[in-house]
């Protein structure tokens, strides 16, 4: 009989260890569902992550592209104004000098006209049609001169200093 009671508390303690074994496997497989759940989402969540990085680089691609060809248009735009500039340069140059040989007519015409003025009232209306016909000769050939130098390139140096103190 006392052969059945420790095999009856054999069984009992086989038993309670399998239970007790059982539950803390229990525990143990539930840590790695959860586990295995988090991998998951986080797994979903840096595939999320990497599309939505994905397509901010090729929006800002595509943007970078459009103001790249925005700026390269505009300069082509701007090299061909330039360029149609310079091609009628001469034809205006030789327009100025024109206009400012008539100028230059007139100055020697009023000089000469003021100085046979007979009263100081004819001598004074003479000298300031002068000192009007001089002021736009002077303007005509400020005109010629920039025109005479628009072909040449100029410093870069120069150019960044100038623009510096443009408005």
């Amino acid at each position: 009989m006392q052969n059945l009671i420790y095999l009856i508390i054999m069984v009992l303690a086989g038993g309670a260890g399998w239970y007790a074994g059982g539950w803390s496997g229990r525990d143990a497989v539930a840590a790695v569902q959860e586990y295995k759940q988090k991998g998951e989402q986080a797994e979903a969540a840096l595939k999320l992550a990497e599309v939505k990085l994905k397509d901010g680089l090729a929006a800002q691609q595509a943007k970078f592209d459009a103001e790249r060809q925005k700026l390269g248009d505009a300069q082509l735009q701007q090299t061909k104004s330039y360029e149609a500039t310079i091609a009628g340069n001469q034809q205006q140059i030789a327009a100025l000098s024109k206009q400012s040989a008539g100028k230059l007519a007139d100055i020697a015409r009023l000089t000469k006209q003021r100085d046979d003025a007979k009263t100081p009232e004819a001598r004074k209306a003479a000298e300031v049609q002068l000192q009007t016909v001089v002021v736009e000769q002077k303007a005509v050939q400020t005109e010629i001169d920039g025109r005479q130098c628009l072909p040449v390139p100029v410093p870069l140096a120069v150019l960044a200093d100038w623009r510096a103190v443009q408005p």
